[in-house]
């Protein structure tokens, strides 16, 4: 909404404060999270038709982010060349675990075994 406001601000002759909030609403991704919130998703509630989506999930987004990528490789367990088990249930455990996979040696081989 920020943009279409600044745009609004740069020329309130020629773009008014309700062609900003009509843009704004009318695209896809802010269409798609109101067509979610009332139709029931569990995960997009009523909150979503009054506030903005896109400021909503613009928050913490670096946060998100680091956490996503620190979190992508190592998944829950690894098992060192060693043979020294680590697990996220330990503190520390993601900075460790990717401290370890960023040092293997480029020739290094990793296997990936999945277990449900």
């Amino acid at each position: 909404m920020s943009d279409f406001v600044a745009r609004h601000e740069s020329d309130p002759g020629g773009y008014s404060l309700a062609d900003a909030k009509r843009e704004h609403l009318a695209q896809p991704l802010v269409q798609d999270v109101a067509q979610r919130a009332v139709s029931g998703d569990p995960h997009f509630d009523t909150s979503f038709l009054f506030n903005d989506p896109v400021a909503y999930f613009a928050q913490e987004h670096e946060e998100a982010r680091q956490s996503s990528v620190q979190c992508a490789v190592p998944g829950s367990a690894l098992v060192t060349l060693d043979g020294v088990w680590m697990d996220a249930d330990r503190d520390g455990y993601w900075e460790r675990a990717n401290n370890y996979l960023d040092g293997l040696h480029a020739g290094a081989v990793v296997d990936l075994l999945c277990h449900c």
